[in-house]
């Protein structure tokens, strides 16, 4: 039978199907790892570059692992003080621990998260190993969650003393060992069973992580073309509605919906005619040309790069403008830094060249681009002025389409990327190749500074990187003189 190890052990928690899926019918290929995956993995790295110590490759697989924690454990009287990914087996319980500290004749276990915090599914995680360990006969005297100091800042390239903050989870964890041996009898028996669990599509599936076999377990479920689902910030009103036997929201009764919002949505999901409100649009068709059309694509890491910043902390890597002088007259400009990543004046003294010194600059969710502005402005002193005025000048273009604009099409989203193809569909992103959303754009960003791609690869990435910038500008071009199509220029 195979092995129940950490990740099992926390897929089975999180779903008994999910672990039965990965035993007996898993996933033809893993998927590509998400920017978090990668944070993480980097974050491993740098760990064990603070404080050196042995490092056990698990590319191999757990069997090899395991055979050369046995190895070092055998070939010295005292382990090594600190040893990385060593692995041990209990029976048929198996684990790889991020890190394995020697305090005497005793350990201590740390587990790595790049969180900026423990979090709930933590707890059970450092249990599960801790119980291989005890049942493999290695005595640890304490449990330790490390996670990034989200107050550590880069002074020197490289120096990483101080990234890694430790919280004890000594006594938690001592006291969840006999619920996390029970689970790890009930998760074995799940995996040597040869029917499939009966479980329902629930809010396990994306609690604490998305499932990797959603799409399968939904695959053959009904699923309304308008579910009452799509009603936004609706929760409790969702649940009462389903708890009634709706699944579609052209079947609920109208006296059911008292939200004006929710009441807007229905409408037209109903009739099928997109609502619009000339009202709303009032302050928006009063505002006087040039217009610049504003985008940022930025980067956080677990594990700061630049001198001078934190963990997580945003870094503009890309901009985008548009600039309406007409509707003849509309020029574009744009930055993208990946070998120059971190010259913020260069950044900023193409972005002030291109904007014109007057007129709205145009965003949506125009709050992160004026964190972005204000951040900038703080790096870049020679600027300053300039780049905080356009934080002044910034309209968001988002409350006024939400309060203006709503196609059923839309199904509940006011994302720019659910709006703009129910104005036209040769305005969506399906056509963009290989960068179509933001954590594409940050992967595509982390391939090229890796610098290991051939010539043609990141050519073909640094294309796709500006044409998903270009569109985002391009697309709110688009949608204000949409907004304002029925008032005079």
């Amino acid at each position: 039978m195979a092995w129940l190890t950490k990740s099992r052990f926390m897929s089975g928690l999180q779903c008994h199907k999910r672990l039965w899926f990965e035993i007996h019918q898993p996933l033809e290929a893993e998927p590509a790892p998400s920017t978090a995956m990668l944070q993480g993995r980097h974050f491993d790295e740098v760990v064990q570059q603070i404080r050196p110590g042995v490092v056990i490759s698990r590319e191999a697989g757990m069997q090899a692992a395991i055979a050369e924690t046995k190895r070092i454990f055998a070939k010295a009287r005292n382990p090594p003080a600190i040893l990385y990914q060593p692995a041990f087996r209990a029976g048929d319980l198996a684990v790889i621990a991020d890190v394995l500290r020697r305090s005497g004749a005793r350990f201590e276990l740390v587990e790595v998260k790049a969180s900026t915090e423990v979090k709930p599914a933590h707890l059970p995680d450092a249990a599960f190993q801790a119980l291989v360990l005890e049942r493999a006969k290695i005595p640890v005297s304490r449990v330790f969650i490390g996670h990034v100091n989200n107050q550590f800042v880069l002074q020197r390239a490289g120096d990483y003393q101080g990234l890694l903050a430790e919280v004890d989870l000594t006594d938690e964890v001592k006291a969840y060992l006999p619920q996390a041996a029970e689970r790890a009898v009930e998760l074995q028996a799940i995996m040597a069973g040869e029917s499939m669990p009966a479980i329902e599509v629930g809010p396990q599936c994306m609690d604490p992580y998305e499932c990797p076999f959603l799409s399968r377990c939904t695959a053959g479920q009904y699923k309304p073309e308008y579910s009452v689902d799509l009603l936004p910030r609706a929760g409790n009103l969702v649940e009462a509605l389903q708890a009634d036997g709706y699944r579609d929201l052209r079947d609920v009764p109208a006296k059911r919906l008292t939200n004006d919002m929710h009441r807007r949505v229905f409408d037209a999901t109903l009739s099928g005619l997109a609502y619009f409100d000339q009202a709303a649009t009032a302050a928006l068709a009063g505002l006087r040309p040039p217009f610049a059309y504003l985008d940022f694509e930025t980067i956080s890491s677990a594990v700061p790069e630049l001198i001078g910043t934190k963990p997580y902390e945003q870094l503009p890597f890309q901009w985008s403008v548009h600039v309406e002088h007409s509707r003849e007259t509309v020029k574009h400009a744009e930055f993208l830094a990946i070998e120059n990543f971190g010259n913020f004046a260069a950044m900023a003294h193409a972005l002030v060249a291109a904007i014109p010194a007057e007129g709205p600059i145009f965003a949506y969710n125009a709050g992160f681009e004026a964190g972005v502005l204000e951040r900038l402005a703080d790096r870049v002193p020679q600027h300053a002025a300039a780049l905080r005025a356009f934080g002044l000048r910034l309209v968001d273009l988002l409350p006024v389409t939400r309060a203006a604009y709503y196609h059923r099409d839309m199904r509940g989203s006011w994302s720019i990327k659910s709006v703009m193809p129910t104005i036209d569909p040769s305005l969506g992103y399906a056509h963009l190749d290989e960068v179509r959303e933001g954590d594409a754009a940050q992967r595509a960003f982390m391939a090229l500074r890796g610098g290991t791609l051939s010539g043609e690869k990141s050519a073909a990435l640094r294309a796709a990187l500006l044409a998903y910038c270009r569109h985002d500008t391009w697309v709110m071009v688009i949608l204000r003189r949409f907004l304002c199509a029925h008032r005079a220029w």
